[in-house]
């Protein structure tokens, strides 16, 4: 069976919470999965780190591989290059049911890794592989070749008043 390319983007909140809750599900089903995050990096401390790192398994594994928020300092190109030939990796191995790309559409929303190279690679993987990509400003030509496109809208948001993000529900 073919797998599927998943896109989850927008501007609203629940993107990466929502393919955090798609590996849940696979995990339960005994599924071999990997996460891999393009934006955040081991010197953000988030809910998500603390959790996932208590689950590396044989079954299930977790990378920071981003250097922080893409309006902060630092080497982004390089950090969103180290992520995508770590993903070139993972997209080679024949066990792997579900690689969730956190926040790659905002890597490729900056221009930090070539589109055309990226598609080439979703393209070629292994039939069964199923890959969900999170974040905004979904490249139009990712959306295309997609299975899958959720667009989370925000409505209304608590940092539209001043309320900065909290601990447990957004970090």
């Amino acid at each position: 069976m073919k797998g599927l390319l998943l896109n989850i983007t927008g501007n609203g909140k629940g993107k990466s919470t929502s393919a955090f809750g798609t590996i849940i599900r696979a995990l339960g089903w005994d599924w071999n999965v990997a996460l891999l995050q393009f934006v955040k990096g081991s010197n953000m401390n988030t809910g998500e780190q603390q959790f996932f790192q208590q689950l590396s398994s044989s079954k299930f594994i977790f990378e920071q591989l981003g250097c922080g928020y893409t309006w902060a300092q630092g080497n982004h190109a390089g950090s969103a290059l180290e992520a995508w030939q770590r993903t070139e990796e993972l997209l080679k191995q024949p066990k792997l049911q579900l690689l969730v790309l956190d926040e790659l559409n905002v890597a490729l929303d900056q221009h930090l890794l070539d589109i055309n190279e990226v598609i080439t690679a979703l393209q070629n993987r292994p039939a069964p592989l199923n890959v969900i990509i999170t974040g905004r400003g979904a490249p139009q030509k990712l959306l295309e070749i997609s299975d899958l496109i959720s667009r989370i809208d925000s409505v209304k948001h608590p940092f539209d008043s001043g309320i900065s993000a909290r601990e447990g529900l957004d970090f």
